[in-house]
């Protein structure tokens, strides 16, 4: 990662490579709109709050290299940030997925609602039961979990397919890469099933109560987060389970890397990075790949970077800061204060990142081309 300096004054990475909004409440959530035009940030009121991803004062453009030492510096923005769009969904915690080819899908207790990059609602659907979890399906479209049925919504908002009862107590959802599969967290369970109508499971495991799920990009690969009992992997290949129990905390936030030979976690005083590609040799335990600088504050989420490899992590006390995997070195782009980092994202392309704190502070910070080198 190469270095950037702010010209005179006080004024940090943060300030001058993001955009910052005050929304009010928690943020809960994050997610990138599939055309790449907006970025929505649920909160803990239930509302939606939509920032567009043009910016009219670029980072870019606010950049000089100096022709003599090659050190770049950023000025700071001429104008304020014009406010987002707030969309009021629901009274209470909603659910916030992405769907092709643009816009969100957001649920107000049994409603399913599609929100455009504008802020404009329209309902796909009404259930009798609440909707417990909204997960995106890579084709298009989203699978969701309510009364303990899963239904697949279609991208034009038609029903896909049922599984009656086929949910459970849901805690975790996740769609494979390339939707041949689905896994579920239910009733202390982790089931793998084919991905359609056919209620019968593909594989079950006991493996306690799961709160995060995230396959790896090739699909060779699904990691658990279980609560106390730290990190869950599982291959479907021949049904291998590795488990990593050692972290001082539950696990919220999984990532993988591209190539799906690391995978990043949360729940420890540094970023905890494991090379998955050493368990093809046999070995009980994947070999971990030391990450940044250890610190005295939990790292809250985690997010690899969809094309380098670099990772972001948000911390309890509110920093956020980015290491390239395996190394010590960070770059800190948020110091620390203003709340627990909740939510961190980044856009597809890497260049945008998304980040939600617990005192209702919601930014997209951009990165010049030139800083990750």
């Amino acid at each position: 990662m190469d270095t950037m300096e702010a010209e005179a004054g006080s004024a940090t990475l943060y300030d001058l490579l993001g955009r910052h909004w005050k929304v009010g409440a928690p943020v809960t959530n994050v997610a990138f709109d599939a055309a790449g035009k907006a970025v929505a940030f649920a909160l803990a009121d239930g509302s939606l709050a939509i920032a567009p991803l043009v910016d009219s004062e670029p980072p870019i453009d606010r950049c000089r290299i100096a022709l003599d030492e090659g050190r770049a510096t950023i000025s700071p923005r001429r104008n304020p940030v014009p406010p987002l769009t707030k969309v009021v969904i629901s009274d209470g915690r909603l659910h916030l997925a992405s769907v092709k080819p643009s816009g969100f899908i957001a649920s107000d207790g049994g409603e399913l609602l599609h929100v455009s990059t504008a802020g404009v609602t329209r309902q796909i659907s009404r259930l009798r039961a609440a909707i417990d979890l909204v997960v995106p399906v890579c084709a298009g479209g989203v699978l969701l979990s309510s009364g303990g049925s899963l239904i697949h919504y279609q991208p034009n908002g038609e029903i896909g397919w049922v599984q009656e009862r086929g949910g459970g107590n849901s805690s975790a959802m996740a769609v494979s890469p390339d939707g041949r599969n689905f896994a579920i967290g239910a009733d202390g369970c982790l089931l793998i099933r084919s991905f359609g109508a056919r209620p019968e499971p593909a594989a079950s495991f006991d493996v306690g109560l799961v709160s995060t799920l995230s396959w790896s990009p090739y699909g060779s690969w699904l990691a658990a987060s279980v609560e106390n009992a730290g990190v869950v992997l599982v291959r479907l290949a021949d049904a291998r389970i590795v488990r990593i129990p050692t972290y001082p905390a539950n696990v919220a936030s999984l990532s993988w890397s591209a190539d799906s030979r690391a995978l990043v976690t949360s729940g420890a005083y540094r970023i905890i990075a494991w090379d998955v590609s050493s368990l093809a040799d046999g070995s009980e335990k994947p070999t971990n790949l030391a990450t940044g600088r250890a610190r005295f504050v939990l790292a809250d989420t985690v997010d690899i970077h969809p094309e380098r490899q670099l990772v972001a992590a948000g911390y309890a006390d509110g920093m956020v800061a980015i290491a390239k995997i395996g190394h010590s070195d960070e770059m800190v782009v948020r110091p620390p204060g203003g709340g627990a980092i909740h939510a961190l994202q980044w856009s597809s392309d890497g260049q945008h990142l998304a980040v939600g704190t617990s005192e209702g502070e919601a930014a997209i910070v951009t990165f010049p081309p030139h800083v990750f080198k």
